[in-house]
């Protein structure tokens, strides 16, 4: 295999029933591209049969990869392992779970190839309401409000951009437990530039999300680390 034009990074946590799927409709993606690409998976510390799933289809197809931690390190963790592991020069993050659809990265794609952005950003359209979305787009609205900035779906983790880019923005990551929830804001304090393209979000059809039945914990914790990047980028200048 050549070296890919794009890697694909999606970290996976106990999603044994969502891999064989995921990687289904993600290979047929990568056969319509016009580009070479690989998929990294990341088993980041799954209790499940993630790990037999994910081997399972590195098997048949290399275009798949898969890294396993032997413990969990969270999402943004799952994003720096990746990272560690490709050398393709343009990096996508996807969840696992189905939610974001493979199918849109083709677009992401198209966008930044055409303009040439520092990161394209999926804007995730639910097709559902409740707890959940409310808290989305409060989470958004204050993320904007507080970094001044006017995106419309600003903690969306959907992205498409340069390898370097992602690597400078994670380093802000050491620290915090939901920085996954800053990769606009963390793009914005660098005014790197942002190309929003709208795709859908569909349901979760197995395993659990962290933010099920809407945990007031993580909400406070999300909102702690909020605080704690504000009062931090205020002390250092803008370039």
């Amino acid at each position: 295999m050549t070296t890919p034009e794009l890697a694909v990074i999606a970290p996976c946590f106990n999603e044994e029933l969502n891999v064989d799927p995921f990687c289904a409709r993600m290979l047929a993606v990568f056969d319509a591209m016009p580009v070479q690409a690989e998929l990294l998976l990341i088993d980041d510390g799954s209790k499940d049969d993630t790990w037999a799933r994910i081997t399972e289809t590195m098997r048949r197809d290399p275009r798949v990869r898969g890294v396993r931690h032997e413990q969990n390190k969270g999402i943004v963790g799952g994003w720096l392992s990746g990272l560690a592991n490709t050398t393709a020069p343009i990096v996508c993050l996807i969840d696992s779970d189905l939610q974001n659809r493979p199918e849109d990265i083709p677009r992401l794609y198209a966008s930044f190839s055409a303009t040439r952005p520092d990161i394209v950003q999926a804007v995730r359209n639910p097709k559902v309401s409740g707890g959940r979305l409310a808290f989305s787009k409060g989470l958004n609205a204050l993320l904007n409000v507080t970094f001044g900035m006017h995106l419309r779906d600003n903690k969306s983790g959907f992205i498409v951009c340069r390898r370097e880019v992602l690597a400078d923005i994670l380093k802000d990551a050491p620290g915090y437990r939901y920085f996954q929830s800053f990769i606009g804001v963390a793009a914005g304090v660098r005014r790197f530039r942002i190309e929003e393209v709208d795709t859908d979000f569909d349901a979760r059809n197995a395993g659990e999300s962290f933010l099920s039945n809407f945990p007031v914990m993580v909400s406070l914790r999300i909102f702690q680390d909020l605080l704690r990047y504000r009062l931090e980028t205020l002390r250092r200048p803008r370039t």
